[in-house]
């Protein structure tokens, strides 16, 4: 079995009757001489029904199956919370691809850089909302905001079409050397935002042309 199936085979705690013991009987392809078509004939199949026990680990309560368990015993990693996947990405940058500047971080990207600032509060300005460089400033604004929910909901989608853009637009420079003015950013945002809109039509006309009305005003 491979490293990779000794781990799973281990993090999922399986304790499969038949199948294990046809693991531990069945030697390895690559040591056997044979043509693998004969090699796997040879093998016999137990009638036997498998059983699937999840084991979990040390202070898990037993009857709580955990995905992350699994996923962090098949591959270990240190890196938690929103956007982290993001963060580990950026550690690998010496500087920020948007602006040739310091070295890129989460806090600069968004929106510290220059490049990213004009998408963002360009995009904010049409949504009727004072933006904050500050990561988590702008972030506690959004969530404290009493707006009226399809102001407020402009607003989420002008923020995440934002991030989504930028960091589409870093992984094009970074791997196909394609540059793109912030110019070309906003105009895919708004596409994106109106169709998003357009789709609340049918369940909810008033909050789809509340939203539209006030996008076109700005």
């Amino acid at each position: 079995m491979s490293t990779f199936g000794s781990k799973l085979y281990h993090a999922m705690g399986r304790n499969v009757g038949s199948a294990r013991t046809l693991a531990a009987t069945i030697p390895s392809i690559r040591s056997s001489t044979e043509p693998p078509h004969i090699h796997l004939s040879t093998i016999t199949l137990s009638d036997e029904n498998d059983e699937f026990l999840w084991c979990p680990p040390p202070g898990l309560p037993p009857s709580t199956f955990s995905t992350g368990q699994v996923y962090n015993e098949i591959k270990p990693h240190q890196q938690k919370g929103s956007l982290a996947c993001c963060d580990l990405v950026l550690k690998r940058r010496e500087f920020v691809f948007l602006c040739n500047g310091t070295a890129e971080s989460r806090d600069h990207l968004f929106f510290e850089c220059s490049y990213s600032w004009n998408l963002w509060s360009r995009l904010a300005g049409k949504a009727n909302w004072t933006p904050s460089r500050n990561w988590d400033t702008g972030l506690g604004c959004l969530q404290s905001s009493s707006l009226p929910r399809y102001h407020r909901l402009l607003i989420f989608l002008a923020w995440q079409a934002s991030i989504y853009l930028l960091w589409s637009e870093c992984n094009n420079r970074f791997h196909r050397q394609q540059f793109r003015p912030t110019s070309s950013l906003e105009r895919h945002a708004d596409s994106l935002i109106r169709n998003r809109i357009s789709g609340f039509r049918e369940e909810n006309p008033f909050l789809s042309s509340s939203m539209l009305q006030l996008w076109f005003d700005r």
